[in-house]
């Protein structure tokens, strides 16, 4: 009864109209900002090299890692595979196209949860509840929105990546997944009790050696099945625009799966990255914004890496849009025929390409891959849901802010506990409806905000254009209200360059 409900309730949320309105709204950031996220990338890479020591926050490259290490989770693997299985091959491309666009609307969200953070209790706290109230005076909306996100994210949303770690392991290794789940969760009660600086130095270390480790057995993979990279291009490009023989009738279903697989793992336009990029220590909002617009562009690599894996070595299969027999059962491993009849699609597909070429330790290699992404991905969901408590008990004593977070520290490992154990399509129902209603919120709300969010960027823009290597943000200058903080931010340096700024 309650998977029923929660799959019924996924596809009211992803319907028609959610897929056009984040098309629409990728489409408009990606116009009116001149393709930035295309445009701007040798400057967007540059920034990840200015690492400034901040007593109130982490610096703009430990904050990248941590996003990073939100987008780049296990959606990235079996999230890819369920795709497939309902849309077909073509659905990568689709996913591609998307997360392309979505950059763009990562740059507006991260770029308006630094214009609005707030400093608390030491620290440096933004989120969409944060512009909500302060830059559209919808506070009743921003508690809304913050008590969403303390569910629907450290909560609901931790399931999928739960479950496929303690699979990945079990079917590698046979051991029960409660043993998985318990250890996880452990280490990851430790990891969170130190909050944002931990999670951040915790991100920074495993993020460069995960996503190394998985293009590089991409790479093996590719190079052992390098004759068949042709037919496997023609395949995807083929099915996504619905001109294949076996998948044409597929389109409409690989477009709504890309879509939904590419919002689900990149997070862009669901407000999760907003909290980790609000706690970067920079001299402008925008210079956050393009950071983590180009973290995007490593979440779909990541994914591109897992959809060619099993298109290429034949470990996939193909649901009929009847749903009720396939239209297609991969060849490249025996286990693919046992997982079609239990309509089993994620982790064992890409365990099972792997293993064409490392065999059994194939298994092992993806369970790693599996544990690395969805490790620092609940990481971030946990900082996330810290970042809701906080603005929901911003009026409240110090302590009993700490003792609400202290709260959700225990929580979410029991809740990770409880989800690795659980039923794999129920998980993956519950987390893929969390983040539909996040999107739909969010996306309208940084729709009515575009004024805002240009303004900022050409603002930026503009500073760089006329040589100004640390672009200034000066709010009163733009007419933005109620964010006072970058006054105290930027104080010297404003009035250092107010004669020069007030040239311009």
């Amino acid at each position: 009864m309650f998977e029923r409900v929660i799959t019924q309730l996924d596809a009211l949320v992803w319907a028609t109209p959610l897929i056009l309105l984040i098309f629409a709204s990728a489409a408009y950031y990606t116009v009116r900002m001149g393709f930035v996220q295309l445009r701007d990338l040798k400057h967007q890479f540059s920034l990840l090299h200015r690492k400034r020591d901040s007593e109130h926050g982490i610096n703009p490259f430990e904050a990248f890692c941590t996003i990073v290490a939100y987008r780049v989770g296990t959606a990235n693997i079996a999230g890819v595979c369920v795709a497939i299985l309902w849309g077909g091959p073509g659905a990568i491309i689709w996913m591609v196209i998307c997360s392309l666009l979505d950059a763009a609307i990562s740059y507006a969200e991260c770029a308006l949860g630094q214009v609005y953070k707030i400093k608390q209790d030491g620290e440096y706290r933004g989120g969409s509840y944060y512009y909500l109230e302060r830059g559209l005076g919808l506070k009743r909306l921003a508690i809304v929105f913050a008590v969403l996100t303390v569910f629907c994210v450290p909560i609901l949303t931790v399931g999928p990546h739960a479950n496929s770690i303690a699979l990945a392991f079990t079917t590698s290794t046979g051991i029960p997944k409660w043993v998985f789940g318990l250890a996880i969760g452990l280490v990851l009660l430790w990891t969170v009790f130190g909050g944002i600086k931990r999670i951040s130095k915790v991100s920074t270390f495993l993020v460069p050696v995960m996503t190394l480790l998985y293009i590089l057995l991409t790479i093996v993979v590719i190079v052992t099945n390098v004759k068949h990279v042709p037919a496997t291009l023609a395949m995807m490009f083929s099915s996504a625009f619905g001109v294949n023989a076996m998948f044409g009738g597929l389109m409409g279903q690989a477009i709504i799966w890309g879509v939904k697989r590419s919002v689900n793992s990149s997070g862009a336009g669901m407000g999760e990255a907003v909290p980790a990029a609000a706690a970067a220590e920079v001299t402008h909002p925008g210079e956050s914004g393009l950071v983590n617009s180009f973290s995007v562009f490593i979440d779909v690599t990541v994914c591109f890496c897992t959809g060619f894996m099993v298109l290429l070595t034949d470990c996939f299969n193909v649901m009929n849009p009847d749903g009720t027999s396939y239209l297609h059962i991969g060849g490249g491993a025996a286990i693919l025929e046992e997982l079609a009849k239990s309509n089993t699609a994620g982790i064992p597909w890409t365990q099972a390409a792997v293993g064409t070429i490392f065999s059994e330790l194939g298994g092992i290699f993806i369970a790693v891959c599996v544990l690395l992404f969805g490790f620092t991905t609940v990481l971030n969901y946990y900082y996330q849901g810290e970042t809701a408590i906080a603005y929901l008990l911003q009026n409240k004593h110090p302590k009993v802010r700490k003792t609400a977070i202290l709260v959700l520290r225990f929580v979410v490992p029991v809740v990770f506990f409880l989800f690795a154990i659980a039923t794999s399509s129920a998980t993956w129902a519950v987390g893929s409806a969390g983040v539909g209603i996040m999107v739909w919120t969010n996306v309208v709300v940084l729709m009515v905000m575009s004024p805002t969010i240009l303004k900022v960027y050409r603002d930026y823009r503009e500073q760089r254009k006329a040589g100004i290597e640390e672009p200034i943000f000066d709010p009163e200058k733009l007419g933005i209200k109620n964010a006072d903080l970058w006054m105290e931010i930027n104080k010297d340096k404003l009035n250092e360059n107010a004669t020069p700024r007030s040239k311009e």
